[in-house]
């Protein structure tokens, strides 16, 4: 076992001459008269033993060591290296989030000549994965209250990893919605459960900061996904490739969609190297997992070895006991537990609060994700009728009369979609404006406040919204639309005016039901 010792030593003792003789030496090392002692002597030496499993004090009958709660424990090991490799992990889960619901909206284009697409088939694929996450967020929130976070993402990703390779080789467009509703279904997984997984290995000092940066990670999805599809979509003409086994050919959209789902991988590869949440270890009484996870935090965090850990154990705190009785309960009751927590949001007095603002997130994400799938396809008919000055009305026009016009034996030998590259460079812009839409809402909320910044926005967008049914200028519309879309950037603002109208054991359930 190792030992430390700590030996201070306040006389130095030297031979003097012949055997057994010693003198004594003064701490400037001159000869101390007073003492010609032939012993040597030796003061306050100490060790001290640095077991993992001693919790019993000193042997000759010592004080117990100190216990410390969950959140005093996390203080003294700080953050560092494990914190920086856990926001990024929990930041690609996020972003996993919004790369498997917005995925379709860049290839519909592309896939239209493979897969027949009609325009009911496009809006039935661009809403799969979305009715997916809707569908499944409460389920998903339970099963991470009672199996655990960092399970419930393994599980998650790993399966909508596979679903997103096989809807990849899809020969029909009924293969492709049903394969891409199941992404939805289990991509929810990493949305109802990162910020719960994130937020346990932080502090009260550090949990809204770390949660910020995470949720920056949706802003880099929408830049990510279009500047992908800018190098991939236009060369789906040139670059045929055929699959002999399937008898398809295998157009460079498919691909698209393998590649998009690479933060998958790098979820997989990232949880593996990750403990459970300690916190959740802690409310099912694995204490010794609890120290085991602080403990590679510590490692990580300062670079010392094991046996310098300085927490022995860990004790619950009043919230802690909170969430074990929440616990529970859960476990009890099962899925009456979820029934109970929900039927109260509407009833008195909570039904107006609930439907207040499932209206206000309805709105808000049809407006901005509703449209933002659609982006790709409008764009890409802007664009060939720029000279035209024609208004987003003519343009949806013009692309139902091209579709209906198109005769279905034509669309077997020839794809009569041409796809401007210059669409998807557009939508990273816009990817980057509403990333510097979140800083922006993160830096003024404080100032400005939130129901007045969310009644800004909603006025703004609104005015652009209805203005871009008028405007026949290319760049204008274009501008207008895009300050349409930033108002999905005000979902963070609004759930945090959300928490404020649902008393605190419905809050966590209002929340994921709203959203």
């Amino acid at each position: 076992m190792p030992w430390q010792v700590n030996i201070g030593i306040y006389r130095t003792w030297c031979f003097r001459g012949g055997a057994g003789s010693y003198s004594a030496l003064d701490d400037n090392g001159a000869k101390d008269p007073s003492s010609e002692s032939q012993a040597i002597e030796i003061h306050h030496i100490q060790l001290r033993h640095y077991a993992s499993n001693d919790n019993s004090g000193s042997s000759n009958g010592g004080s117990k060591l100190q216990s410390h709660s969950y959140n005093e424990a996390l203080e003294l090991i700080g953050t560092g290296k494990f914190h920086t490799f856990l926001l990024f992990i929990c930041g690609f889960c996020l972003m996993s989030v919004i790369n498997e619901t917005l995925n379709m909206g860049f290839i519909i284009s592309a896939a239209e000549c493979d897969l027949h697409l009609t325009f009911s088939d496009k809006g039935m694929l661009n809403g799969a994965a979305f009715c997916g996450v809707v569908i499944s967020s409460h389920f998903w929130g339970f099963l991470s209250d009672t199996w655990g976070r960092r399970k419930v993402i393994l599980l998650a990703t790993s399966v909508s990893l596979a679903l997103s390779i096989l809807s990849s080789f899809s020969v029909n467009v009924w293969m492709l919605t049903v394969t891409r509703f199941l992404v939805g279904v289990f991509i929810s997984g990493n949305a109802a459960t990162t910020y719960a997984y994130l937020a346990e290995f932080h502090t009260d000092k550090t949990r809204a900061n770390s949660i910020s940066w995470a949720a920056m990670f949706m802003a880099f999805g929408m830049i990510y996904l279009p500047f992908l599809a800018y190098f991939i979509i236009p060369l789906d003409g040139q670059l045929e490739l055929y699959s002999e086994l399937l008898g398809m050919r295998y157009g460079l959209w498919r691909f698209y969609l393998l590649l998009s789902s690479f933060t998958s991988v790098l979820i997989i590869c990232g949880i593996l190297c990750l403990p459970e949440s300690g916190k959740f270890l802690l409310i099912i009484g694995e204490h010794d997992g609890v120290l085991d996870v602080l403990r590679q935090m510590y490692r990580w965090n300062k670079g010392e070895p094991d046996y310098m850990f300085p927490i022995k154990s860990i004790t619950l705190d009043a919230i802690d006991g909170a969430f074990v009785e929440k616990r529970n309960n859960e476990l009890n009751k099962g899925l009456r537990y979820v029934w109970e927590q929900t039927v109260p949001l509407f009833r008195a007095p909570l039904v107006g609060n609930t439907l207040r603002a499932s209206f206000l997130m309805f709105g808000l994400f049809m407006s901005s994700s509703g449209l933002f799938m659609w982006i790709p396809d409008i764009l890409n008919t802007y664009v060939n009728y720029q000279d035209a000055k024609v208004t987003i009305c003519d343009v949806v026009e013009i692309i139902q009369n091209n579709r209906t016009q198109m005769n279905l034996q034509e669309m077997h030998t020839s794809c009569p979609v041409s796809i401007d590259a210059s669409i998807f460079m557009i939508t990273t812009i816009m990817g980057i404006l509403f990333l510097a839409c979140y800083i922006l809402n993160g830096a003024v909320i404080n100032i400005v406040g939130k129901k007045l910044l969310l009644n800004i926005w909603y006025v703004a967008c609104g005015a652009c919204g209805v203005a871009a049914l008028w405007t026949s200028d290319f760049y204008l519309t274009l501008l207008v639309i895009v300050v349409f879309l930033a108002v999905g950037c005000c979902g963070s603002v609004l759930s945090a005016i959300s928490v404020d109208l649902f008393p605190t054991n419905y809050r966590a359930m209002a929340l994921c039901l709203i959203r």
